[in-house]
């Protein structure tokens, strides 16, 4: 999504969606009765979200962790990686949402590793998707499948 300026929830980051917005080809919206996978219809790689003043509560409360995250640095950018990192349960959980035109990107460096070592860590998960099917990393990376509802 692209943000206004100020309307960032952690003033101090400068990193700005500029044209990304892969976060409105890969999230559903409710609101708008856009399925997940598809870009919205009111997002253009030139001139950003054509109603971002009024846009739906799922847009605004949906938090790009490479936007808010300082640790991340333009690699990590959802249109560089090929994947938008978001989070769930107070953090606990790290969602990937990849692109399914690159389903795989993920597993590329520095990506790979950095999201095997947190998945690593004690309370973290880490879930990888493309669409309705993921894989929880771990010793043992598990199939899991996310419901279509």
């Amino acid at each position: 999504m692209v943000r206004a300026e100020g309307d960032v929830t952690t003033a101090t980051i400068a990193k700005s969606c500029g044209d990304c917005g892969l976060c409105c080809k890969l999230m559903g919206v409710t609101a708008l009765a856009k399925p997940a996978g598809r870009w919205c219809r009111h997002f253009s790689k030139t001139s950003g979200c054509a109603i971002y003043a009024d846009r739906p509560d799922d847009c605004r409360v949906f938090n790009c962790l490479w936007l808010l995250t300082d640790a991340l640095n333009e690699a990590w950018k959802p249109s560089v990686a090929g994947f938008v990192l978001h989070s769930e349960q107070g953090g606990a959980r790290l969602i990937v949402e990849s692109d399914p035109a690159r389903p795989h990107d993920w597993r590329r460096e520095p990506y790979q590793s950095a999201l095997r070592r947190w998945a690593e860590a004690p309370g973290q998960e880490v879930l990888v998707f493309a669409g309705l099917r993921g894989v929880r990393l771990g010793p043992t990376d598990a199939p899991v499948r996310r419901s279509a509802a």
